[in-house]
């Protein structure tokens, strides 16, 4: 599970207060190549947005890696990593949704949860507390949710478009996404739990 580690500190040192690193420009990066993934995705330009995705897939897992590698483990770097899934879940779920990727029951499982872990999040903040560090549970469930969603792409690319997908790769995304949401509503109910002082699986994602 070492891979749905990054950012937890992986050098036992507690996170500093730097803002200029090479992991929190990379999350910034990805925040900003957001609004081309949307276009993409509306505008049925499909080839382009599969690789917006795997480059954006790629630096998830890559800053998380030389945050641990360099030593650069930030307070900030810990909030940009989650709240840049998150914004790339809203904007491809809803880009999903307009495309007729997906359909829209399947991206509102995804975002209702979102909404309800980050205004508890919002709550903890005010209250001056830290919001829980993200899970393994919760870092396996966004990365599966995040294939899940390649898929359907993938299918609509080779296939005739949204409306005619390719069948067998779509149908593995299916295979893909129900576990994956099911695990990210359990993370969900870990944070729960840890907001109510119990001991879940390190928070959420």
């Amino acid at each position: 599970m070492r891979v749905f580690d990054r950012g937890a500190g992986g050098s036992g040192r507690r996170p500093s207060d730097r803002i200029v690193t090479v992991p929190n420009a990379l999350s910034l990066a990805r925040l900003a190549v957001l609004p081309w993934l949307w276009a993409d995705l509306v505008a049925g330009r499909l080839g382009r947005a599969i690789l917006l995705l795997v480059v954006f897939s790629a630096t998830d897992w890559l800053d998380g890696f030389l945050a641990r590698r360099l030593d650069q483990v930030t307070r900030l770097g810990v909030l940009l990593d989650p709240l840049s899934d998150r914004v790339f879940l809203v904007v491809v779920g809803v880009g999903f949704v307009v495309g007729g990727i997906t359909p829209w029951w399947a991206v509102a499982l995804v975002l209702v949860r979102d909404v309800v872990v980050l205004a508890a999040a919002a709550v903890e903040v005010l209250r001056g507390s830290a919001p829980a560090a993200a899970s393994r549970t919760g870092k396996a469930a966004t990365f599966g949710v995040m294939t899940a969603f390649a898929g359907f792409l993938l299918a609509a690319w080779l296939g005739g478009g949204a409306d005619d997908p390719q069948p067998v790769v779509r149908a593995a995304a299916w295979v893909v996404f129900v576990p994956a949401t099911a695990a990210y509503y359990l993370a969900a109910y870990g944070y729960a739990r840890w907001m109510w002082g119990g001991t879940p699986d390190g928070g959420t994602s």
